[in-house]
Parts: structure tokens; C-alpha cells; sequence
């Protein structure tokens, strides 16, 4: 198992204790992500042998991020990079519509750059879901 070849209940873990704020334990892990222990335990000692975590008397922590293609690390959470253009294009829609309502100045121009930047925002942020969601599948 390599860092290309991490995927499924690995990187679910590894996911897992990534976003965490503590180390966590073998069982805590298991419950949390409702996997069997000793598939969490094959998975943990995978990843230990590999780097990517390592053990502290209370659990295990991250010990080195993994690259994933689309996705950027945000206040150690891993965020697909299409959430972030949905934020874009949704701040741009607010921003045109703020600027349209408060100096009554709203045209057809607007009102489309509005309706663009709208949907922008909603279909990146459904394909964000989607690339998140096809990561630990």
C-alpha cells in the first residue's frame, strides 16, 4: 500500500484521525466510522508501517499529509477544490445583489450575472459533494 494506492477503509481512517483535534484510539475509531476493530487495527498498523500516522500513548495522530488531485487542506480538514469556487461564485452572487438592493440599481445586466454566479455556486458545490463522496468509495 502506497501513498497512490491508499484508498477505501485506509483512507477513511486516515481521514478520520486527519480531522480529529486528538489522537484517538483503535476502538474509538471503529465506533466512530462503525467499522469492525480488528479491520480499524490491520488498517492503523498499514498506515503506521507507511508513515502517514504515528502512535502517542493516548491514540494515534497524522504524521504526514498525503497529496489527494482536487483537494486543498484547510485548517487540517481536507476540502475538494470546487467547494472553494462554489464560495467564489456564491460571494460574487451576494456581493452583485447587495450592490444591486442597497443603490436600487438593479438591470437586466445584474439580474443575469446574478442568475450566472447562482447557479456557478450551486453546481460546483454539487460536484464538490460528488469528488468527496467518490473519495472513499
Amino acid at each position: 500500500m502506497s501513498n497512490d494506492e491508499l484508498k477505501g477503509v485506509a483512507l477513511r481512517i486516515y481521514f478520520h484521525i486527519l480531522s480529529a483535534r486528538e489522537p484517538l484510539g483503535i476502538r474509538d475509531i471503529a465506533r466512530e466510522l462503525g467499522i469492525p476493530v480488528s479491520t480499524v487495527h490491520y488498517h492503523i498498523k498499514k498506515l503506521k508501517e507507511l508513515g502517514f500516522i504515528r502512535e502517542f500513548p493516548e491514540g494515534y495522530s497524522v504524521s504526514k499529509r498525503i497529496k489527494v488531485e482536487g483537494f486543498i487542506y484547510l485548517g487540517g480538514r481536507l476540502v475538494p477544490r470546487l467547494a472553494i469556487y462554489s464560495a467564489f461564485f456564491a460571494g460574487i452572487a451576494v456581493g452583485l445583489l447587495s450592490v444591486s438592493l442597497i443603490f436600487w440599481d438593479i438591470n437586466i445586466d445584474r439580474l443575469i450575472a446574478v442568475i450566472s454566479a447562482t447557479i456557478s455556486s450551486v453546481l460546483t458545490a454539487f460536484e464538490a459533494h460528488i469528488v468527496r463522496k467518490n473519495l472513499f468509495s
